[in-house]
Parts: C-alpha cells; sequence; structure tokens
C-alpha cells in the first residue's frame, strides 16, 4: 500500500495475515495520541497497542495485555488482537513474524541495545516460547546507514572489527545493518528470510526523522506490527 504518511510493509512477510506499518516524517506521531492515530488510520484497533517505554536497553518482554510498558525496547505477542508498536529515529526498526503461528514482534535496536545484546535477548524470548528462530521473517527497516553513522574513539571499542571503516583522525563508520545480520544470523536465524532495508533516515531528510541530523528536536518515526 502507497500513502503519503505511511508505509506498508506487509508485502515483506509470507504471513498473509500480518499488517506492519511504518510512518514517514509527515506523519505527527507525537506522543500518546499520535501513535493510537496512526493504528486507527492504518486499520489497526488502537486500544489494543502494546507501547514500550524504550530506554535504548536489552529488555524484550511478551506483555499479556496492551498498554504502557517501562524500561522495554523489543515487545512481542502471540495474541492476534495486540498490536505492536516502537519508535525510532535513526535506529533500527526490526521486525519478527513467524510464518505460520501468531507470534510477532518489533523490536528498537539502536547502536547501544546492538552491542549489548538485544537481538541475542529477542531469540532467547522467542525459543522460550517453543518457536523455531528459522520460522520467522524479519525485516530491518529504515535507519542510519554506514554512510552517516560515524563514531569516535571513544566507543570503538565496543563494536566487531569486521563491521568498522576508518576514516582517520579518530573517526569511523559503522554498518549497523550488516551488524545487525550478523547478529540475527549468529544467533539462530535464517539469513534467508532477513531483509535489509536500505533507506538511511539521516540522509533521506524529506522523508523521515534523524536524531543525528536534527537532534533533541527530532521527532519519531512509529512502527506498528499486527494481526489485520
Amino acid at each position: 500500500m502507497i500513502h503519503k504518511d505511511w508505509v506498508d510493509f506487509s508485502h515483506h512477510f509470507s504471513n498473509q495475515n500480518i499488517k506492519a506499518i511504518f510512518s514517514y516524517k509527515s506523519f505527527n506521531a507525537d506522543g500518546l495520541e499520535g501513535r493510537k492515530d496512526l493504528a486507527d488510520q492504518t486499520g489497526f484497533n488502537s486500544d489494543s497497542l502494546i507501547i514500550p517505554k524504550q530506554t535504548h536497553s536489552t529488555n524484550i518482554l511478551f506483555p499479556m495485555e496492551a498498554g504502557r510498558i517501562l524500561d522495554t525496547d523489543g515487545v512481542f505477542s502471540s495474541d492476534p488482537n495486540l498490536v505492536c508498536s516502537i519508535q525510532v529515529a535513526d535506529c533500527m526498526p526490526v521486525y519478527f513474524v513467524h510464518q505460520l503461528d501468531s507470534v510477532f514482534g518489533l523490536v528498537h535496536a539502536g547502536w547501544r541495545g546492538l552491542v549489548n545484546g538485544i537481538l541475542l535477548q529477542s531469540a532467547k524470548q522467542i525459543e522460550e516460547k517453543g518457536k523455531s528462530l528459522s520460522n520467522f521473517d524479519i525485516l530491518i527497516g529504515p535507519s542510519i546507514q554506514k554512510c552517516c553513522f560515524e563514531v569516535s574513539d571513544d566507543v570503538i571499542n565496543q563494536f566487531d572489527p569486521n563491521f568498522i571503516e576508518e576514516k582517520g583522525a579518530g573517526k569511523y563508520r559503522i554498518d549497523l545493518q550488516k551488524l545487525a545480520l550478523h547478529q540475527l544470523v549468529q544467533n539462530g536465524f535464517k539469513s534467508e528470510k532477513i531483509t535489509t532495508l536500505t533507506e538511511c533516515t539521516y540522509c533521506e531528510a524529506e522523508k523521515y526523522h534523524s536524531y543525528r541530523r536534527n537532534g533533541k528536536k527530532a521527532g519519531r518515526m512509529i512502527g506498528l506490527l499486527g494481526y489485520c
């Protein structure tokens, strides 16, 4: 589906009952009301939203009911009546959908979450529910790309050197998407079932918010995932 204020990523998943939405900069996603408005406009029940308070943690939860959740950066559900949600502005929105069963989730993966193991925790939570990681389709949505994600000497040792490009003068570029893909496969997901989008939220200033570009005044994009 093409819309001026959001994109429908549902076609990336083999589960025909799933709906995956990502808002553009043009959509006012501020606060709880913005998130509910996006849900209503895209055919979800806004009263069914799972809404995590994101803290760049590695905390992953399977909530049993809708509502706010503190200190959490990934939410999963096996209830087709619930809708997962996250917000991002450069960090990776990672969509997980089981190909057959009603198990799905959304993870906010910034560089801190990535190096601290949020994708490993996602895998553990799924396996604890008795589901095989090989049955999941995964989409890594629009996020800051290697062209624009630069770090300095103070944090470079936290990253796998295989995904670092040295620029000189103590500056480095990191390919977060390839690092995420590597971690997902290393933890048991299948590489052929993972799609990585290459749109850069920093570069595409007319289309996406970017914290690195605009700082604290940056807005947020909203990701939604649930059954239609």
